[in-house]
C-alpha cells in the first residue's frame, strides 16, 4: 500500500483483510505514519486483548465531531462517513483514488 494514499479508515481495512487472511505480523515501513499505525491496533485490539496507549482521547469513526459546534462538521460523526471517504493526493499517478477523469500527461 501506498502510505501517502490511505487514510486511517483505509488502514483499518488493510488490517483486517490482512489478519482474516492469516497476517499476524503487521506494521507499516516508510511513509506510515502514527496514525496509521494506531488504526492497526486499534482493529486488531479484541485479537491483541489490549486497546493502544491514550485510547481513551481517540474516537473510532469521528464520534468526537458529534460534539461539534460548527454544524458542517457534525454530520461526519459516523463511520458510513468515513469508510465513503476517498482521498485525494494531489499526485496526478494517483488518479484511480483521486477520481480525475481523463487527464492528458
Amino acid at each position: 500500500m501506498e502510505s501517502r494514499l490511505i487514510s486511517r479508515i483505509d488502514a483499518h481495512k488493510f488490517a483486517r483483510e490482512a489478519y482474516d487472511l492469516g497476517v499476524r505480523y503487521i506494521g507499516g515501513c516508510c511513509g506510515f505514519e502514527p496514525y496509521h499505525i494506531r488504526a492497526i491496533a486499534e482493529e486488531l485490539a479484541e485479537e491483541r486483548g489490549v486497546r493502544p496507549p491514550g485510547y481513551k482521547k481517540d474516537c473510532l469513526w469521528g464520534d468526537a465531531l458529534a460534539e461539534s459546534t460548527e454544524p458542517s462538521e457534525v454530520w461526519k460523526a459516523n463511520k458510513d462517513y468515513w469508510t465513503k471517504l476517498v482521498c485525494a493526493s494531489g499526485r496526478a499517478d494517483a488518479t484511480p483514488l483521486a477520481k480525475i477523469p481523463d487527464m492528458q500527461f
